[in-house]
């Protein structure tokens, strides 16, 4: 009656075991999607912060520059002011000024070594900045940026020149007209119109920065603050990198930052972890959680197949006990059975002759033996009797042990009017065995034989 509840018992924790593996499973999973994400996030703002420190940077070349004068002395000296706080001196490649009066545009160089403005023609690499130094202030807002990342260049406004007012003409005292001294009036003149003036000159200040050393100035930013990065600068034409890299934009300054129909930034930053990719790291804890998970799961169903196991083993060891009080009993009824009948004979007076009496002796004697060994045996087995001597194993003759066997069981068959007949074969070897036991197992079978 109890197989059926433990059967279903067992269904029940298999199943149990079953969806605690699956929801572990999931749990997993979401951990690790949640662990990438955070990952991804730190490495993003990373990123954004490293990207912020280099656009500071260019910034700053900006702020020395910010409405310098337009003459070569005061640009040499705010360039020697920006050298001497700069990061890496050779991140400015050029400064260019340039002179627009809205229709064509004058190009100068300034010659740091010399410290004078060279006049130079225009460069096509210059290209991008043109539209904003022809539109000065009547450039939209999206793209009046400070910094032009295509170039990568810096623009800013220069001070104009201060040019001399020109002298005030001579004031002479007005003639009279010829129509007060009683001439004819004068005719009508047209209304006066002043001459059309000249659109004023503009000088806008190109400082353009060398890739080489923003790539450097990159590297070593990352080398203090990210040691355990890898950071690549990339510009417009380069792909994005695959895999697991954070790519974020950088060089992106001013009122156009975050307008809608601002263009792609053309200066990005590429991080990754440094070694092992990320998705790498992400997929090694989530196989050590799983790992760790299904041990714990493996260990839970290994209890219960132990316990199950151990309660096998204890029904058993039930059976066994019952089968072995069964046997004992069985062992116990035979001598006695046999010192019962010999006993009665003699005191019944069945056997009255000496040599009946002399057999009769032996066979009492014997048996009484016989059932002094069983009971040894019994308390041997039940643990209250212990054996320190194990039990002796020699060559037995098989011939031996059946007449012996056969011998103890003739007042049996003398009873029930049973003959007993032993075919041996010649030459049987002898085999390793206790030789009482073995003879006690022979008896058994005859004993039964005869009864039955």
């Amino acid at each position: 009656m109890q197989r059926p509840w433990l059967l279903v018992v067992a269904t029940l924790l298999v199943v149990a075991l079953a969806v605690l593996a699956t929801l572990q499973v999931r749990w997993i999973n979401d951990l690790s999607d949640a662990d990438e994400q955070r990952r991804r996030g730190a490495l993003d703002v990373a990123a954004r912060r490293l990207g912020d420190e280099l656009t500071r940077e260019a910034m700053r070349a900006h702020d020395v520059f910010d409405q310098a004068p337009r003459d070569a002395a005061g640009l040499l000296r705010r360039y020697e002011e920006w050298k001497s706080g700069a990061r890496d001196p050779k991140l400015i490649a050029a400064i260019y000024a340039a002179d627009t009066d809205g229709d064509s545009i004058e190009l100068s160089r300034l010659d740091t070594g010399s410290g004078a403005l060279v006049p130079v023609p225009w460069n096509a690499a210059l290209d991008a900045v043109r539209p904003v130094v022809r539109a000065g202030p009547d450039m939209p807002a999206v793209r009046r940026t400070p910094i032009v990342a295509e170039i990568p260049a810096v623009i800013t406004p220069l001070r104009p020149e201060a040019r001399p007012n020109p002298p005030p003409p001579e004031r002479r005292p007005p003639n009279p007209p010829p129509w007060m001294d009683g001439g004819p009036p004068p005719p009508r003149e047209r209304p006066f119109a002043p001459p059309p003036q000249a659109r004023p000159r503009r000088t806008t200040l190109i400082i353009a920065l060398d890739r080489a050393a923003l790539a450097s100035l990159v590297q070593d930013m990352a080398a203090q603050t990210l040691p355990d990065t890898d950071v690549t600068l990339l510009s417009g034409d380069a792909p994005d990198p695959k895999g697991d890299a954070v790519v974020v934009p950088t060089l992106v300054a001013g009122p156009g930052r975050n307008a809608p129909d601002a263009p792609r930034a053309y200066w990005r930053l590429a991080i990754r972890p440094r070694g092992i990719p990320l998705t790498e790291i992400v997929a090694a804890a989530r196989r050590r959680n799983l790992g760790i998970s299904f041990a714990i799961l493996a260990l839970l169903l290994g209890s219960f197949v132990l316990l199950a196991v151990l309660a096998r083993r204890a029904e058993r060891l039930r059976v066994q006990q019952l089968e072995f009080v069964a046997g004992i009993t069985h062992e116990l009824n035979t001598p006695l059975a046999a010192l019962t009948s010999a006993g009665q004979n003699l005191a019944d007076g069945i056997v009255g002759e000496r040599d009946q009496v002399t057999r009769y002796g032996a066979m009492i004697v014997k048996e009484s033996r016989r059932l002094s060994e069983t009971v040894a045996q019994v308390l041997d087995f039940a643990g209250m009797q212990s054996r320190r001597v194990p039990a002796s194993v020699t060559a037995v003759d098989v011939r031996a042990v059946v007449e012996d066997a056969v011998a103890q069981c003739g007042w049996l068959a003398e009873e029930a009017k049973v003959k007993i007949e032993t075919q041996i074969a010649s030459g049987v070897p002898a085999v390793g065995g206790d030789a009482d036991a073995l003879t006690r197992a022979v008896q058994n079978l005859v004993a039964n034989a005869i009864r039955h």
